[in-house]
């Protein structure tokens, strides 16, 4: 839950009660709170807001305009981000006389407003238990387990160990449709990244295809690499080419080292040049109407019959 509120002494203290009353209620709390800078607002209020699956407004009284009063103009850009950013659970406090003004006279208010200080946590509270709003929403998606097969896989031209990972879909009420996946930076552990040769879609596991339904409140897996070999096959013609004679395949020739399994369809392509050592990959994955989710993974390799690998970050963008 992201909570916009006034930066006031006497505002920051009833911010610190309403994050403890969203936390008594299951919910994680950013309070965007002693954020004065460009720099910060890039680096804190953006990203969290990005990561945040709820908002809450709190309005206080600025500026007096004849009988009624001016919101606060920095929360009001933050509700700004946030509608622009598609927040679907968007909860506006009001306190009493403030002019609609900015985005707030395009967006539907139904709350009770607040007279002071005293009484602004339990109209929060109310609006709160009115909107119906619980901690297991999640407009996002969130990486889960992360594990290699147990036994060598044989997949096309690929044999190896393939490594899956869960992708969860936290939305009870709407699919993620179209959940696709790629590759985009790799390098080694401590080194600056590099983008991926190979940025085209993952394949999806278990499935005939490269994306997936993701359906509420599950998940689904897609082959983030092999580690293993590739098999290349190469033709000799049994007569002159002229002849139109037919061809059939040599002995196909074995590349061994890291592969992407994509839709690229390129003979040889899929290949990374990763060698032993510790790496790090970001994956990105992709929804209609979810936001992006890049996942970091480090990737040990010191026996390619035993690799290991394990979730570095996960963030969305």
């Amino acid at each position: 839950m992201f909570v916009s509120c006034g930066q006031r002494p006497d505002e920051k203290e009833v911010a610190s009660k309403i994050g403890k009353l969203l936390e008594s209620r299951g919910f994680d709390v950013y309070i965007a709170i002693d954020v004065q800078t460009i720099l910060e607002i890039n680096a804190g209020i953006i990203r969290e807001l990005k990561g945040s699956d709820c908002y809450l407004f709190v309005n206080f009284r600025r500026e007096q305009i004849g009988s009624r009063y001016r919101g606060s103009l920095f929360s009001n850009q933050e509700l700004a981000i946030a509608y622009a950013l598609g927040f679907e659970r968007i909860l506006v406090i009001n306190q009493e006389g403030i002019l609609p003004e900015g985005i707030l006279r395009y967006i539907g208010i139904n709350t009770e407003t607040f007279v002071g200080f005293d009484d602004c946590y339990p109209t929060v509270d109310r609006a709160l238990d009115r909107s119906g709003w619980t901690a297991d929403y999640s407009r996002r998606l969130k990486a889960g387990q992360l594990r290699f097969s147990d036994e060598l896989i044989r997949y096309g031209n690929l044999t190896g160990r393939f490594l899956y990972l869960d992708i969860q879909n936290g939305r009870p009420d709407i699919a993620a449709l179209e959940a696709t996946a790629r590759c985009s930076e790799f390098g080694p552990i401590g080194r600056a990244l590099t983008p991926s040769p190979i940025r085209s879609p993952l394949k999806a596991t278990a499935f005939p295809g490269f994306s997936h339904t993701i359906f509420p409140g599950s998940y689904e897996a897609f082959d983030l690499l092999c580690v293993g070999t590739y098999s290349k096959p190469e033709l000799s013609f049994l007569a002159p080419p002229a002849s139109g004679a037919l061809v059939e395949p040599e002995t196909a020739r074995e590349e061994t080292g890291v592969f992407l399994n994509t839709a690229l369809d390129v003979v040889g392509a899929p290949r990374l040049p990763i060698t032993t050592g510790t790496w790090n990959l970001r994956y990105e994955f992709f929804a209609i109407d979810f936001p992006v989710l890049s996942v970091s993974v480090e990737l040990t390799l010191t026996d390619r019959n035993q690799p290991r690998a394990r979730i570095l970050n996960q963030e969305t963008m």
